[in-house]
């Protein structure tokens, strides 16, 4: 009985090898199928990340070229806005210079006043007043500025006191109110008003305006 079994053990272990043999491929091929999959599934999740990157790269690009732009656009608007700044600046100087200077004294024009009477040469000269000579040595720049008129022979100092001075001009060629008025301002650069001309009686009143 041990001798018959014998054989049918051993048929029946080499059928369950077989099985297991066969079993074994069929998990082998199944897993290699699997991990075939996994492969695939994770290059195209790869694939599709590197996409997402390269859009995201040339998103992150385009947005800087757009910001330099608009950096390169903003620093040449700040240059324009200093150089406009800077010829402002300049301007408003140059027009408060012009608004310090003093205002120079009317010329006298023939058109305006042609008949504009003179003081004539000769006789016993003119009696001329200066009224706020602001000081002694404004007054001697005033006859030098007088005797370098070519209408006046001379012209002599006969009272200065608080101010107000009384010249005497002899004439050695006639001259109107605003000649001498003129002539005072062209070398001393003061301000003169005539406040009272009167030729006939030799006599002219001159008021020194003081600059603001």
């Amino acid at each position: 009985m041990t001798l018959d079994q014998s054989p049918n053990e051993d048929e029946a272990l080499e059928r369950a090898a077989s099985l297991l043999v066969q079993a074994l491929r069929e998990l082998q091929r199944d897993s290699d199928s699997s991990a075939r999959r996994e492969l695939v599934e994770t290059r195209l999740a790869l694939q599709q990340l590197a996409q997402r990157v390269e859009q995201h790269l040339a998103q992150e690009q385009q947005q800087r070229s757009v910001l330099a732009s608009q950096l390169t656009g903003l620093a040449s608007a700040l240059d324009r806005l200093v150089s406009h700044l800077g010829n402002l600046s300049q301007l408003m100087v140059e027009v408060l210079q012009r608004l310090a200077e003093p205002a120079p004294a009317p010329a006298p024009s023939a058109t305006a006043q042609p008949a504009e009477p003179s003081f004539p040469a000769g006789g016993e000269g003119v009696s001329l007043t200066l009224a706020g000579v602001p000081g002694f040595q404004a007054l001697m720049d005033m006859q030098k500025a007088l005797m370098g008129l070519d209408q006046v022979a001379s012209a002599s100092v006969e009272r200065f006191q608080e101010g107000d001075s009384r010249m005497l001009l002899l004439l050695s060629a006639p001259a109107t109110a605003n000649d001498i008025a003129s002539g005072i301002h062209r070398v001393t650069g003061h301000t003169i008003v005539v406040e009272e001309s009167r030729p006939e009686l030799q006599r002219l009143r001159l008021k020194i305006v003081p600059s603001s």
